[in-house]
């Protein structure tokens, strides 16, 4: 699996982009990310705003392509689960930046 993550927004509003396969997550986040691929819940995130009064927040855009599958969630920064912010997290500090 391929596991890209966007992220947009913030104080400076500069988009970053970062990708990393799967093979190369912990096996912990590794059962984090399937834990979360299966559950569909996930994708009503984006359904969920922002606090009011709320600026400068970060949002999200997370892809996850399995062969000719392919999952995406958006969230922002107030309703990110705490598994799917563990991934970002090690995604953003691990890999690659693409743009």
């Amino acid at each position: 699996m391929i596991i890209k993550v966007e992220r947009s927004g913030g104080f400076a509003g500069i988009p970053i982009s970062n990708q990393i396969d799967s093979k190369d997550l912990p096996s912990t986040l590794v059962l984090k990310l399937n834990k979360i691929m299966e559950n569909t819940e996930a994708d009503l995130l984006s359904s969920v705003g922002t606090p009011k009064g709320a600026s400068d927040h970060f949002t999200y855009k997370i892809s996850v392509k399995d062969g000719a599958s392919e999952r995406v969630i958006e969230c922002n920064q107030y309703n990110l689960q705490h598994d799917l912010k563990s991934i970002i997290t090690y995604v953003e500090g691990s890999s690659k930046k693409k743009s």
